[in-house]
């Protein structure tokens, strides 16, 4: 068997990257290289390095293993505290990638990169809805902005293209991403079942009551590869939900019959504040059913999960852009996939079953 395209991803073992591996190892045209700073954890044919993204001389060893390379998919990325130092590495990271496979594999087509809310100013926890990918952009910094506007400029005049992805809330599986959302619902309703209280939303009762929605990783992955193989997408940018919205106080009483506790009013509490003397009980739970001895912090993001819970205005995202370019994928029932995730956390021994 032959393939007619080689993928390297980069940030393999995030939410993004370890489910778009898992995706492709279906997918029979696809020869797959990865690119992480940590060995996988999980199973997967692609080819992984462990190369620096901010080092030309690392990009530069891996000259020949890149040369075959003909779409890049880029979810990497590199917290800093300061946006505009954001934005410098970040933006360096997708520079040195993309000149680095430029220079080394003639057969180098397309690069997919992810955006994502904070194009629209989500992390102000007020954006208009439904965003479209026409909305105007925010005052910068914006490292969304500076990477976009460097594939515009850099693809001008050259053989390869670019697409740029915009999914909302991740829901998939992985372990150590810092915006897990599906990690951090699971761990909170696995909780307070061994604490015997009922799973309340830790915020207001207008933040549970607002319209939201999130993206499947799986849909996510679908939807790389389909702009990546789509002519028509090059230069393009493209919201990629699960194309459905819904209220948290849809979502939390379904997650709480999933556990089998009930679900009581919304409380407005800090989790951050709440989990930090839950450390031996996450322990005592690990040892109890043999669960991954990942660590309560290496799986929930408390802060994150009290920004997500603590918007209250709606917080969504017009899809028909990709539909219109022909992305049918997005019918999920978000709720419903929420649901199937717990029950896939626990399977995979990140919560107890």
């Amino acid at each position: 068997m032959t393939t007619k395209h080689t993928a390297l991803v980069l940030g393999a073992t995030g939410i993004i990257g370890r489910n778009l591996l898992t995706y492709l190892d279906t997918r029979p045209d696809w020869k797959v290289k990865a690119v992480s700073r940590r060995a996988p954890d999980f199973a997967t044919r692609a080819e992984v390095k462990s190369l620096d993204l901010q080092s030309q001389d690392s990009l530069a060893s891996a000259a020949e293993w890149l040369r075959d390379v003909t779409h890049v998919f880029f979810a990497a990325y590199q917290e800093h505290p300061d946006p505009a130092d954001l934005t410098r590495i970040n933006v360096s990271l997708l520079r040195n990638i993309v000149e680095a496979v430029e220079k080394h594999a003639p057969g180098f087509r397309h690069v997919s990169f992810i955006q994502g809310g904070k194009a629209y100013g989500a992390q102000f926890g007020l954006y208009k809805t439904p965003a479209k990918e026409t909305d105007p952009r925010h005052f910068p910094p914006n490292f969304y902005y500076d990477q976009e506007d460097y594939l515009r400029d850099a693809s001008q005049g050259r053989r390869w293209s670019w697409t740029a992805l915009r999914p909302d809330m991740m829901m998939g599986l992985a372990v150590g991403n810092p915006m897990n959302l599906g990690n951090l619902i699971g761990v909170y309703a696995s909780l307070c079942k061994t604490l015997r209280v009922p799973l309340r939303f830790p915020s207001t009762p207008r933040a549970y009551s607002i319209l939201a929605n999130v993206t499947d990783a799986t849909v996510l992955a679908k939807a790389m590869e389909w702009s990546a193989l789509n002519e028509a997408c090059a230069g393009e940018i493209f919201n990629i939900t699960n194309g459905d919205v819904f209220r948290w106080s849809q979502v939390f009483p379904r997650i709480a019959d999933a556990f089998g506790i009930p679900c009581a009013d919304p409380q407005p509490f800090s989790l951050t504040e709440a989990m930090k003397d839950k450390f031996p009980v996450w322990e005592a739970l690990t040892q109890r059913h043999g669960l991954q001895p990942h660590g309560l912090k290496k799986l929930a993001n408390w802060a994150f999960g009290d920004f997500i819970f603590g918007v209250e205005n709606d917080a969504f995202f017009d899809v028909n852009k990709a539909r219109r370019f022909g992305f049918q994928e997005m019918h999920l029932d978000s709720t419903e996939a929420m649901v199937a995730l717990m029950r896939q956390l626990q399977a995979e021994k990140l919560i107890p079953a």
